[in-house]
């Protein structure tokens, strides 16, 4: 376990809180006074720290298949660490085995492959997870976590799982033709053309190939493309595993993920969030399947949610999508729930510096946590006896922060409250994630 100054803060924060713990004051709102009296006090954000206190959310959470955890923006330390405390809950207290993050599935095999087997770089795996939001200390202390346990339980060991599809590498082209060669040879001769067609060059960065077929590559380049990465898949099909195979479904995963890859490059920008959160789904579909495992999705808020569409609308324009929490209810039902992460102010990383977060404006939903006094909370949205004003609070339009970076002049908005999170876990005062390495 490594110690770095974030974590001697929270550890601090931790013990300050066990010696005076706080307590919630009612507003004299009715939502808010509901609030102040429902929310249950978390003692810490310190990720190793016992999770008695976590014990308010087991009873949302008996049966679930998958649980979401949609955090309002990435790069804040209390945030990933008091999710990095519900992970641990589920994994070591209701059986969860599968971590499936907002990350590109290629790269989520090689993390896989060392958090199962210690095979690889961690440091290096890192510097190649998606843009900046995933590169930092805490984020790898979830992970060095994850790779303690399953040394310390190899007959039980948690998997990682990339839901995304838009930086599929080279080497997953190279498993395929191998599976292909082994399994069905009389369709390797054009399986192996096919591929070799279509891989990116290891050589490079993935960015730079996905940038040249999105920009520079022309439609009759990229139809060409479309056509050799579908004749793939269907090449694939045609070997028809048998129930259970999980060689075959692997396979047939990662055939479908190099179609993906194009496909999603081949589209208009307005059409790719959407495109991009169907495939997510797909790909935690098809691993709940393969693996049977109890999972846990970590993403940021807007893809965990269930509303039928979300919105998120800055200054340069609005971006719409289906996400992907609503394919999962659609297919799981009451079988996925969603625990979301909230904040009122603190300070925010950008490229240029550290920004000021205010607290939320009226009309975002953390208003309603504002006059709370815990520094951390839970409040469980599914709780039976709601007076009338929470109910209509719950069912009206939602409105949360939007980009971080872009203050009170985003926001995020589509479907409701109760659609987003069956839990709230609100932390008062955010800072940023310490950078790695």
């Amino acid at each position: 376990m490594m110690i770095t100054r974030r974590r001697l803060l929270i550890v601090a924060g931790g013990l300050a809180a066990a010696a005076a713990p706080a307590t919630a004051r009612a507003d004299s709102g009715s939502i808010e006074a509901w609030i102040a009296a429902n929310a249950a006090g978390l003692d810490t954000v310190d990720p190793q720290a016992p999770l008695a206190d976590l014990r308010v959310l087991k009873s949302n959470i008996d049966g679930v298949r998958i649980v979401g955890l949609g955090e309002p923006a990435h790069n804040l330390a209390e945030i990933t660490t008091l999710k990095h405390r519900v992970l641990r809950m589920l994994v070591q207290q209701l059986g969860f085995r599968t971590v499936v993050w907002e990350d590109d599935w290629s790269l989520g095999l090689l993390i896989d492959d060392y958090l199962r087997t210690g095979e690889g770089d961690l440091d290096a795996l890192v510097q190649e997870m998606s843009y900046g939001a995933w590169r930092n200390r805490e984020v790898v202390e979830v992970l060095t976590w994850l790779r303690g346990y399953n040394i310390t339980h190899p007959h039980n060991r948690v998997h990682f799982v990339g839901a995304e599809h838009y930086g599929t590498r080279a080497f997953v082209y190279d498993r395929l033709s191998r599976y292909i060669a082994e399994t069905a040879p009389e369709l390797h001769a054009e399986a192996a053309g096919l591929i070799q067609a279509l891989r990116p060059d290891p050589a490079k960065p993935i960015g730079q190939h996905a940038w040249w077929f999105f920009e520079e590559a022309g439609q009759d380049v990229q139809q060409a493309y479309l056509r050799r990465a579908a004749r793939l898949r269907a090449l694939v099909n045609r070997i028809h595993g048998s129930a259970g195979d999980r060689d075959y479904s692997l396979a047939y995963q990662t055939a479908r993920q190099i179609e993906a890859f194009y496909t999603h490059y081949s589209l208009d920008e307005t059409e790719i969030p959407s495109y991009r959160d169907a495939g997510s789904a797909q790909t935690i579909r098809w691993w709940l399947a393969h693996s049977g495992t109890r999972t846990a999705y970590w993403a940021a808020a807007p893809h965990t949610s269930r509303a039928a569409e979300v919105q998120l609308t800055a200054p340069a324009g609005t971006t719409a999508y289906v996400p992907v929490g609503s394919h999962l209810a659609r297919w799981y039902g009451d079988r996925y729930r969603v625990i979301g992460f909230a904040f009122d102010h603190g300070t925010y990383p950008t490229n240029d510096g550290t920004i000021t977060l205010p607290a939320p404006l009226p009309e975002w939903y953390e208003r309603r946590f504002h006059d709370l006094t815990y520094e951390q909370s839970a409040l469980d949205l599914r709780r039976r006896g709601a007076p009338g004003p929470v109910r209509d609070w719950l069912s009206a339009p939602f409105r949360t922060r939007g980009y971080p970076e872009a203050g009170e002049a985003s926001s995020a908005t589509g479907g409701t409250l109760a659609e987003w999170y069956d839990v709230v876990i609100h932390r008062h005062v955010v800072t940023p994630v310490d950078p790695y390495p």
